[in-house]
């Protein structure tokens, strides 16, 4: 590998993810979070939040095509499972909707970012980012658990991989799983602030409610500690940084772009775009205010913005 990607991450100098860097436009750095399931037929609304749909394999297909005629950057595949467990084995099985996905996706659509969601809290009986042992929460089963999904999502053809549960040594835990046999692969850090902006999605892919969260999150009043995982991720080899949720984390990106060499993801959740689905009545333009939000993620410094409101900044 060149020392230059070395240096910079293997995202910077991927194909699709350096041709998105090179696009000065907003739309060309956004990317669209989807939820696939394989039990859906077509388009099936969530009920908490009907702006946001689940989608077939079909569908998803149809959506990447639109996407990249109306110039996004790519796509955030996430799985609805219709079989929970406590080893979220589902998960990591080939022939899952998700690798399926994605390689539907590849093939229509090659030229369209791929990323792709791992974690185990849509697939365990409980909804945790952890799976249970006998004694507990058990990482090194988790990390396992993280390592064969990477893999199996990583050989349907994504460029980018997500552990975003929090679990400390994820990414050293993919990119040991990865070895030479996918040494171009990116993988991104997750940085993901204490919030109550998360209820939507968790509620969109099915996933268990919980209380408390067995993986404690970044405090939202510590931006000290949300650097301090950033450069322990990177030192692990994470090729990217994603800071989540947007709005509340906008600093968080600005502190981390003053020293990164690796890309910023700013990722406005579906709870940040629920507010402009809702005023879309009023004499407010929504899409037009939301852009300002994405604009000025990338104005902190992010590399590209994940949003559900990402059809919004097609229409600037």
């Amino acid at each position: 590998m060149r020392q230059a990607t070395l240096a910079r991450g293997r995202l910077a100098e991927h194909p699709v993810w350096s041709r998105a860097l090179a696009n000065p436009d907003l739309a060309g750095r956004v990317i669209l979070p989807v939820i696939v399931g394989s039990a859906i037929e077509d388009r099936e609304k969530v009920e908490a939040a009907p702006w946001l749909e689940r989608l077939s394999l079909t569908e998803v297909v149809r959506e990447a095509r639109s996407a990249a005629a109306a110039g996004l950057a790519g796509l955030l595949l996430f799985g609805m499972s219709d079989r929970k467990d406590e080893h979220a084995i589902l998960a990591s099985e080939p022939d899952h909707v998700v690798p399926r996905a994605i390689r539907a996706v590849k093939e229509a659509v090659p030229e369209l970012g791929v990323v792709s969601d791992v974690c185990v809290c849509a697939y365990t009986a409980h909804g945790q980012c952890v799976l249970f042992g006998e004694h507990g929460a058990d990482v090194p089963a988790t990390l396992e658990r993280l390592a064969a999904i990477a893999e199996v999502h990583a050989d349907a053809g994504a460029d980018l991989l997500i552990p975003s549960g929090m679990l400390e040594g994820s990414v050293r835990a993919l990119r040991v799983a990865l070895g030479d046999r996918r040494s171009d692969m990116p993988i991104a850090a997750m940085v993901k602030l204490e919030s109550s902006l998360y209820v939507t999605h968790r509620a969109a892919v099915g996933a268990v409610a919980i209380s408390e969260r067995a993986v404690p999150l970044i405090p939202a009043d510590d931006a000290a500690a949300a650097v301090a995982r950033a450069r322990r991720d990177v030192a692990e080899g994470a090729d990217a940084i994603v800071v989540k949720p947007g709005a509340p984390g906008i600093d968080i990106v600005a502190r981390l772009a003053a020293f990164s060499d690796r890309p910023l993801f700013s990722y406005f959740t579906a709870d940040e775009h629920a507010p402009f689905v809702a005023t879309i009545e009023g004499p407010l333009d929504p899409a037009a205010a939301e852009r300002e939000h994405l604009a000025a993620a990338r104005r902190a410094g992010a590399g590209f913005v994940i949003s559900s409101g990402a059809w919004g900044v097609t229409e600037s």
